[in-house]
């Protein structure tokens, strides 16, 4: 089973999905698609080279200066969508993040939400509006490193999208973001050599990124392994629910895996 993402489901039921597969011997992957870009392949392989040293600090984001889904449908009811542009689209950039990071154990989550620009806006329409429109959190790891991690459908910026992963490490450091406000991407890896700094660009021109559904089919064809498997979907929705949480009692979360 390739599910699409865990959208609309917790831990909880993230849990059944992977406990089910195992006892039927099955295979369960996660779209993750951002992994599929040429420059995050990129960037992976030069994490497994060891380019980076220990990555200890990420920011990863996506924001929109105004991306509802619309009003009074099921995206912006929580009991139906489990949350707004967190959940939606901030998945994706934790899970690249997460990945980039080797999946590092989270220990503690901290969060915040809000809603003031949709709110403000269903109102108008006589729409119901339950989720935020905007959310951020911090998670940190049992080996040290941290994360922040951002997601909106609205807020006064200057991009119409504004996609990024920044990660800083031991030895060099990285972003991948993309360009023009557009779903087009671009990377580069920052270091310092015998004093002196350079910056690298990655065009993505070597690497042959295939579709999330493509690598599945390989894997399955081939008998060999997949990546972006339902263990790291379950702990990508373990940070997602302590981060709404969080929010909603205003106190971190201690995660115990």
């Amino acid at each position: 089973v390739l599910c699409e993402k865990p959208l609309a489901m917790n831990a909880a039921e993230g849990k059944i999905m992977t406990e089910a597969a195992k006892k039927a011997g099955k295979r369960l992957m996660v779209n993750f698609s951002y992994r599929f870009h040429a420059q995050s392949q990129m960037l992976r392989r030069e994490v497994d080279r060891g380019t980076f040293g220990e990555l200890y600090y990420g920011r990863t984001l996506w924001h929109r200066r105004w991306g509802m889904p619309g009003f009074g449908g099921w995206f912006g009811n929580k009991d139906l969508a489990g949350g707004g542009p967190l959940i939606d689209l901030g998945v994706h950039r934790l899970d690249l993040a997460l990945w980039l990071m080797n999946y590092p154990e989270p220990a503690v989550v901290m969060g915040s939400a809000y809603d003031y620009l949709a709110r403000e806006a269903a109102d108008r329409e006589g729409k119901e509006f339950t989720v935020e429109d905007l959310a951020a959190g911090m998670i940190k790891f049992k080996n040290g490193s941290s994360l922040s991690v951002e997601a909106s459908w609205a807020g006064h910026i200057k991009e119409a999208e504004d996609m990024r992963t920044q990660m800083w490490g031991t030895k060099a450091g990285f972003v991948q973001k993309n360009l023009n406000g557009g779903y087009d991407f671009d990377a580069e890896i920052y270091l310092t050599r015998e004093g002196n700094q350079f910056d690298m660009h990655l065009s993505g021109t070597e690497a042959k990124a295939s579709s999330a559904m493509a690598h599945f089919a390989d894997a399955i064809l081939n008998d060999t392994p997949h990546i972006a498997t339902g263990e790291e979907g379950l702990i990508v929705m373990k940070i997602l629910d302590s981060l709404y949480e969080s929010a909603r009692t205003g106190m971190p979360v201690i995660l115990d895996r």
